[in-house]
């Protein structure tokens, strides 16, 4: 546990890649490995046995598997060696077939892969809760005007519902490509030493296949272990899904803001040692936070890619110290958000109130197609150019600046008409027609099936 950074993410983040389950995967992996080997009849079953009860039982501890790799600078040989200790104590039957036709890499890299699937599943389970809260928040608010925001200064009027919508769609598309990158990125490794399976010769694919029936990966027939192309595209993904999420959390962020009120989280009671009245956004927070470093993750995770030669000398080693990270922080700042979507407050009449207190400038665009058909287009983009920054400094609304601007200009019945169009122009139920309509067809657009997919492989 670690005190300032636990409270940021929800109890059980991160726990995919504790050191237990890393001791766990290494030694799924050996037992595995003479398994699918006996399947394929290269090793005898006895043997076999041997080396999965020596996986069993073997004392070992992460202490001393530490203090083994930090001397040998493997830690999948600080596996071995415990393993190799036991059997011939125990079992020697099974000590020439222990770890055979494999590297350490081999036993590291399809560990880690394990522990992704488990972190890419819990991910998943996350973002399909998240995608849900924020479709039914824009089934709710599909017509609900607000401002939207250009430069962070008012624009048009959009819904919020669209905005739900649009953030579902992107959680919904980092889904979609989860699903498609998993099965190419999570796969068995057994290269051997230098990648061309010299050991286990014409049998490596056979042997290859038959480890990923028994651990449920994939087998991608080839060895990766510094061609990891792949495997980084997946985690890419989990940065660009990051930045989807960073931005989510960025908007709801600003429209919680006291001044702009527009939502809130659900209440928790105060927030604040000093001021009690406080009631911060707490999962708001917390999603940012945990945004924050995924940039810089993923670029660690890229520059790990210049790996030298047949096995690399320190950028393999640092890509496996801090791959855990980037997943660590994605499913903290999913599972922050989903907490946010699923009780968020939201205040249909802020949002109208800050429409209204700009007096139709939000319109300006709309009331210049307004009344061209009577004053021609530059003329009424010059008077509402003129208009607008008066129409602020009186209080007034534009649409009736304008009115009083065109009326020496136009007979009674143009007036007239020109009044009723600006009128149109300037009502919000109007407005958020477009922001509605696109909404429900974003709803409407074929759902992800990576949920069904996840799920399987639980």
């Amino acid at each position: 546990m670690s005190l300032v950074k636990d409270y940021l993410g929800p109890a059980d983040s991160g726990h995919w890649f504790a050191d237990a389950r890393w001791l766990d995967a290494l030694l799924r992996f050996e037992s595995a490995l003479a398994q699918a080997q006996a399947d394929c009849g290269l090793v005898p079953r006895p043997a076999a046995e041997a080396i999965a009860r020596a996986c069993a039982q073997a004392p070992l501890t992460c202490e001393g598997v530490v203090e083994q790799a930090r001397a040998s600078g493997a830690l999948g040989l600080a596996v071995v060696r415990p393993l190799q200790q036991w059997l011939q104590a125990h079992a020697p039957e099974g000590l020439p077939w222990l770890h055979w036709g494999a590297t350490t890499q081999d036993a590291v890299d399809t560990a880690q892969a394990l522990l992704t699937q488990q972190a890419l599943q819990a991910l998943l389970a996350e973002l399909d809760a998240l995608q849900s809260a924020l479709q039914a928040l824009a089934r709710t608010h599909a017509a609900t005007p607000m401002l939207a925001r250009s430069l962070l200064q008012p624009a048009q009027i959009t819904s919020f519902g669209f905005k739900c919508a649009q953030s579902a769609a992107a959680v919904g598309r980092s889904i979609e490509q989860f699903e498609r990158l998993a099965t190419a990125a999570l796969c068995v490794q057994l290269g051997g030493a230098v990648g061309n399976g010299a050991v286990l010769g014409s049998h490596r694919a056979e042997v290859e296949q038959a480890l990923a029936r028994r651990l449920g990966l994939s087998a991608c027939g080839r060895s990766w272990h510094t061609q990891r192309d792949d495997w980084m595209r997946l985690a890419m993904e989990a940065a660009v899904c990051g930045g989807s999420l960073a931005k989510l959390a960025k908007d709801w962020s600003l429209m919680a803001q006291y001044e702009v009120g527009e939502v809130s989280e659900a209440p928790r009671g105060s927030t604040s040692s000093a001021m009690p009245h406080k009631r911060n956004p707490v999962h708001l927070m917390q999603a940012v936070a945990q945004a924050q470093a995924v940039p810089q993750f993923a670029s660690l995770l890229l520059g790990c890619m210049a790996q030298a030669h047949e096995r690399a000398l320190g950028e393999w080693q640092a890509e496996v110290a801090h791959w855990p990270d980037l997943w660590r922080h994605v499913h903290g700042a999913a599972a922050a958000l989903r907490q946010a979507a699923q009780s968020l407050q939201v205040h249909p009449q802020r949002m109208l109130g800050h429409v209204r207190g700009l007096h139709g400038l939000v319109f300006s665009e709309a009331c210049v197609h307004a009344m061209a058909p009577w004053t021609g287009k530059p003329e009424a983009l010059a008077a509402v150019e003129l208009l607008a920054p008066q129409a602020l400094e009186q209080g007034r609304e534009l649409r009736l600046l304008l009115a009083e601007w065109a009326a020496p200009r136009l007979d009674a019945a143009a007036l007239q008409a020109l009044q009723d169009a600006l009128a149109r122009a300037c009502d919000p139920a109007r407005a958020v027609q477009a922001s509605h309509d696109a909404c429900l067809a974003l709803l409407a657009a074929p759902q992800t099936h990576a949920n069904a997919h996840a799920h399987s492989h639980a």
